[in-house]
């Protein structure tokens, strides 16, 4: 299962994006353990993951949070592409997904654009949102879906609420 949702999580953010000095977040101190636990109702172990950033500017926030005990989960991700990106990464990015042809479902109010579907090969409830250049992915396994978009978004809001 976590490997499942590690890799589905590193094929959405592919491997090369930027971002500016001042929109540098570390996820896991925005979404914290006591975040993640309300999120999922269960008590969760430390995050996992990394911030990444390349010398050109790119930066990439992934973290995780796995239950104690039982199969929930909730993961993040925040890509921001750098100088010597493509042109529209992100929108780009944003503009394939879902990648295993999943119906998606457009989420007002959040970002640019925000859609809401659910990853049948992880079997994550993913919400992407796309503000400017800002790439935002957050997935959360175990709960019903309309509950998923419900914290996701909320998730989302404090995330954003930061850049």
């Amino acid at each position: 299962m976590k490997r499942k949702l590690i890799f589905a999580l590193a094929g959405v953010c592919f491997s090369t994006y930027c971002v500016s000095a001042g929109s540098k977040l570390d996820l896991s101190a925005v979404i914290t353990k006591a975040d993640a636990e309300k999120i999922l109702g269960v008590p969760v172990k430390d995050p996992k993951g990394r911030n990444k950033e390349g010398a050109d500017g790119f930066y990439d926030s992934e973290w995780s949070y796995y239950a104690v005990s039982g199969d929930k989960a909730l993961v993040f991700d925040l890509v921001i592409p750098g100088r010597d990106a493509p042109p529209n990464l992100t929108k780009t990015m944003f503009s394939i997904l879902p990648a295993d042809d999943a119906k998606s479902t457009r989420v007002d109010g959040l970002g640019d654009k925000a859609i809401f579907y659910h990853d049948k090969t992880t079997g994550l409830e993913m919400l992407n949102v796309l503000k400017g250049d800002v790439l935002i992915t957050i997935g959360i396994h175990g709960l019903p879906a309309d509950a998923a978009v419900e914290q996701g978004k909320s998730a989302a809001t404090k995330i954003l609420a930061r850049l």
